[in-house]
């Protein structure tokens, strides 16, 4: 009996032309026209995906460390023109100066990391600055004990502090990469500058760069237009779906259908049921067919299926529940008029709040937070933190924002629902 009632709601769907324009028809075609009208400004908005923080604190300079490196060189036995042929060496190959005037200045680094330097004595709050990815710390020999180990091989390692901030791991991995590649570049320095290679040609190896432009590509990329607006229309859109369904339970009412099916022995309980798994079916087919065609049409690569498929099933969930919540509404007032609200001023307002029309966060945090409660804009930043590269496990507030709507939908659709004979 059950899949006989949802057989016929989904006829019922299908032989409607009005509702497969508005579900299919429309978000398609307001996504290929966003998508291509605003490519241009959300696609150029930025150089990169990403910019991350780094503070650098140097103790010193080698101004200030240049008397204690020509008098331990004299203490080697080196001087003369010797000692400022060696002098001049060492200050060109000065691992900070690379470090700061040629890996992080370079355009390809400097996309990703933006670079100030403080004074050490600010060190603790800096740690405290939850807006700074990571800090550099070197300490007042950094240079001297360099030298000591390039050039003479003394047993002194030259050590630096490395502070990298939780809040935001990917910022931070940024510059670790970075920092992981310079050190790298001047620990080999130490054995190659024996061999006369520059540790200036080692330290400005490029792999650095690749490195950082694959972990972002990996784990967080820039959402371009087409995506944005994908989504956007995908949540919106679903929400028109319940309004549909209970409009067709109203005609089962109207044309004494509903009154057959009772008398026939089908429960309310299995009639509200029937409409639930029917809006969910709906609702996956719809949202399905979405993501296709953004992959297909517009060339979207959909990443974090296994979140994505979370996603689509928990909004699916709700929407059914929403349509049951919708035809107890219309059976027990027996009007479109809760349909009609709906439609007309709900989804509006959620599609608006939810950031289906722009990023409402530029224009107010606060109403961004709020949308996020919202079903369609819990669901649309879960999707888009996913598209973004970001763990799964940024999904589940969003995801029980929704379980929460689905609950109250369905608690609302038992206790509202008319007793038999109600609908008469």
């Amino acid at each position: 009996m059950l899949l006989s009632l949802i057989g016929k709601q989904m006829k019922m769907l299908l032989r409607n032309k009005q509702p497969l324009i508005i579900l299919l028809v429309m978000p398609l075609v307001l996504i290929t026209i966003l998508s291509t009208a605003l490519a241009g400004v959300m696609d150029n908005g930025g150089e990169s995906a990403i910019q991350a923080r780094l503070v650098i604190l140097d103790e010193s300079n080698w101004e200030q460390e240049e008397e204690s490196i020509k008098s331990f060189i004299e203490e080697q036995g080196v001087s003369g023109s010797a000692l400022d042929a060696l002098l001049t060496q060492v200050k060109m190959n000065d691992p900070i100066h690379i470090l700061e005037n040629s890996i992080l200045a370079s355009k390809e680094v400097g996309k990703y990391i933006s670079v100030e330097k403080k004074k050490a004595t600010d060190l603790n709050n800096l740690r405290k600055d939850k807006n700074i990815d990571g800090i550099l710390m070197i300490p007042s020999n950094f240079r001297l004990n360099y030298i000591k180990s390039a050039y003479f091989g003394v047993n002194q390692t030259p050590d630096i502090d490395v502070f990298l901030s939780q809040e935001n791991e990917i910022r931070a991995s940024i510059i670790q990469s970075v920092i992981q590649e310079w050190q790298n570049g001047f620990t080999k320095s130490l054995v190659f500058s024996k061999a006369g290679i520059s540790p200036n040609e080692i330290m400005q190896n490029t792999e650095n760069v690749k490195k950082i432009e694959q972990e972002l590509q990996e784990r967080e990329r820039k959402i371009p237009a087409s995506i944005y607006y994908t989504v956007g229309m995908l949540v919106m859109f679903a929400l028109y779906i319940p309004t549909f369904l209970s409009g067709f339970a109203l005609q089962e009412v109207q044309w004494k259908v509903y009154d057959r099916l009772i008398l026939a022995g089908v429960s309310s309980t299995l009639y509200t049921v029937s409409i639930f798994i029917t809006g969910t079916i709906v609702a996956v087919m719809q949202q399905a067919i979405i993501l296709i065609f953004g992959k297909l049409v517009l060339g979207i690569d959909w990443i974090g299926a296994e979140g994505m498929l979370v996603i689509v099933l928990g909004y699916s969930f709700f929407i059914g529940g929403l349509s049951s919540l919708l035809t107890t509404l219309q059976l027990r007032t027996k009007s479109e008029g809760a349909a009609n609200i709906f439609s007309g001023f709900v989804v509006s307002i959620f599609a608006f709040l939810g950031g289906s029309f722009f990023n409402i966060g530029d224009v107010s945090s606060l109403l961004a937070n709020i949308g996020n409660f919202t079903p369609n804009g819990a669901t649309m930043t879960a999707i888009l933190s996913i598209q973004k590269g970001q763990q799964l496990e940024v999904i589940w507030s969003y995801i029980s924002a929704l379980f929460v709507w689905f609950i109250l939908c369905v608690l609302l659709s038992i206790v509202l629902f008319p007793k038999r004979g109600g609908t008469s």
